[in-house]
């Protein structure tokens, strides 16, 4: 056995060892439902999260992995870590149960320290629960429980924690069953390891001992992408880096990730890409850094060319972490708006880029090191409007056409859906108010994007009319009715203090008799993209306003 399986398994052994000094604790538990593709923005989670499917289907995000969820399967999100949900066509309902496990400290009884024990929880991750409906049973126990009046009920709900802990735990033990999930896992993983070698659907279903039809429809349904499109992400994938970080020929990049035809390589690479081979590497010759903001990504994307370093985080820049995060060698932390300037600094320093991009909100002595360590191109200033500074940067990477032709078909969908909706001629303009919720005070907010997308583009009113935008000003929480507005776009603010305080609010009879909380005016959306302002940005609020505008909506 090697020395890193011995460790695992000396950390394995290690963890259960000591299962008898962890206490569990229960912070909080939620049991969360809605419609057709639900959605769960990312969450930052301050404790352990377990996330059960109750009901329905659904993907779930875990940083930076996403995995099709399963009933009578329990989902783990370790603290500090970032988790999203989406549903599937149907109604979805899940359980997300926050905890802590605690132990004594060396000190003495009198003091219980948090306990990580990340390898105890890897163990239960991803693990089915039989019989059926006993999982989901626990969890509608405990959140009944929990929310009881009755302080011996909620301390109970301790105590039935610990038995689905202990149900748990117990089943790892024994060991994952054999089933189709686990023999897919190892299709999958087999084409993770082996994508350079010729697989075939066959060799894939024997790996899995399927039929091969009933691999092929699985596969499908267990990840949403069929066997071989999935193979092709791989393939694709690992020839960006090496046509990154190597000086091969593209011919010999073409047979390293499994390709025999170099001409029928490149053809897969254009289609999933969008440009050819050739021009994948032209666009990354010059090396080109990110810096201050990942939003500058989304002014970067629309003329495909993608930077060697940039600011990521999997909450603040899920999007973009997702869509081109692995095609970036050298990730900046971009935790909080870039807390951390003197390590990004000094990555930076050490990626030796050619050009580096940043906002015009930088303070004088990151321009003063920036410009020490490459040429600094920085961006106009948002109020000149995104079309401006997107041309200004195209025409400083030589991208221009790229820049116009992503420009008008921007205008082209714009108008299509302003067509559709016809607000003024085939209907009222609604009274829309957007509003931001930071700890317990609310604030009309209304930022460029959204003053670009849904008044200036699509047409809606704002519903304090002569109201010069963007704008931004602290209101009661009556004034929601006030405004008499048609729809409210509620934006709340994803930390600790103000999730704690708008989950009490919703139940609190102030909350409740509001008008436009009666008559289901209120709807929430996220602040990415909301509250982020790039070209891309504002194609993804456009899109999302369609859905809002176009829905069966009381206006």
């Amino acid at each position: 056995m090697s020395s890193r399986l011995l460790s695992e398994e000396h950390d394995r052994s290690r963890a259960e060892f000591r299962l008898d000094q962890l206490t569990p604790k229960l912070w909080d538990i939620d049991i969360l439902k809605g419609g057709p593709s639900w959605r769960i923005e990312p969450q930052l989670t301050d404790d352990h999260t377990m996330i059960v499917l109750l009901g329905g289907g659904g993907t779930l995000v875990r940083d930076s992995s996403s995995c099709t969820m399963n009933p009578e399967t329990v989902y783990l999100a370790p603290a500090a870590s970032t988790y999203s949900f989406e549903g599937g066509e149907g109604e979805s309902v899940i359980a997300v149960v926050r905890f802590g496990l605690f132990r004594e400290s060396d000190s003495g009884r009198e003091r219980l320290l948090a306990d990580p024990v990340k390898c105890l929880l890897q163990r239960i991750d991803g693990l089915p629960l039989a019989p059926q409906g006993r999982l989901a049973g626990l969890c509608r126990s405990i959140k009944e429980q929990h929310g009881s009046e009755d302080p011996l009920l909620r301390w109970k709900s301790q105590a039935t924690l610990l038995e689905l802990l202990a149900l748990l735990f117990g089943a790892a033990r024994r060991g994952r069953r054999m089933d189709s999930r686990n023999a897919l896992e190892l299709a999958k993983s087999h084409m993770d390891e082996h994508y350079g070698e010729e697989l075939t659907i066959e060799r894939l279903a024997g790996i899995a001992d399927l039929s091969p039809k009933y691999f092929v429809d699985l596969f499908k349904k267990q990840y949403g992408i069929s066997a071989v499109d999935y193979l092709t992400q791989i393939r694709i994938k690992k020839a960006k880096k090496l046509m990154i970080s190597s000086e091969m020929r593209l011919k010999d990049i073409a047979h390293e990730v499994g390709y025999e035809d170099e001409f029928y390589f490149s053809r897969k690479f254009r289609k999933a890409v969008g440009i050819s081979p050739s021009s994948f590497v032209k666009k990354r010759r010059n090396r080109l850094a990110v810096y201050g903001s990942a939003s500058l990504l989304g002014y970067l994307m629309p003329v495909q060319v993608i930077p060697h370093a940039a600011p990521l985080h999997s909450k603040w820049a899920g999007f973009y972490s997702s869509a081109i995060g692995s095609d970036i060698a050298v990730h900046l932390d971009a935790y909080r708006h870039n807390q951390n300037k003197k390590s990004n600094l000094g990555l930076l320093a050490e990626s030796k880029p050619d050009l580096i991009l940043c906002p015009s909100t930088i303070d004088a002595m990151e321009r003063e090191a920036l410009s020490g360590i490459a040429e600094l191109f920085v961006m106009p200033p948002e109020r000149e409007g995104w079309r401006s500074s997107l041309l200004a940067l195209a025409d400083r990477l030589d991208e221009r056409a790229e820049a116009e032709r992503w420009i008008g078909e921007f205008e082209g969908k714009l108008g299509r859906a302003r067509d559709k909706l016809g607000f003024g001629s085939l209907a009222p303009a609604p009274r829309v108010l957007p509003v931001r919720l930071i700890h317990e005070r609310f604030y009309i907010h209304c930022n460029q994007g959204m003053t670009d997308v849904l008044f200036d583009g699509l047409g809606a009113s704002f519903a304090y009319e002569g109201t010069p935008l963007p704008y931004d000003r602290e209101i009661e929480m009556e004034e929601l009715d006030e405004s008499d507005a048609d729809l409210i776009l509620l934006l709340i603010r994803k930390e600790t203090e103000t999730l704690g305080g708008w989950k009490a609010l919703q139940r609190s009879p102030r909350w409740l008799s509001l008008r436009a909380v009666r008559d289901n005016k209120v709807h929430l959306i996220s602040s990415e993209p909301w509250r982020e302002y790039s070209p891309i940005a504002v194609e993804r609020i456009l899109d999302i306003s369609m859905e809002v505008l176009s829905g069966n909506r009381p206006f």
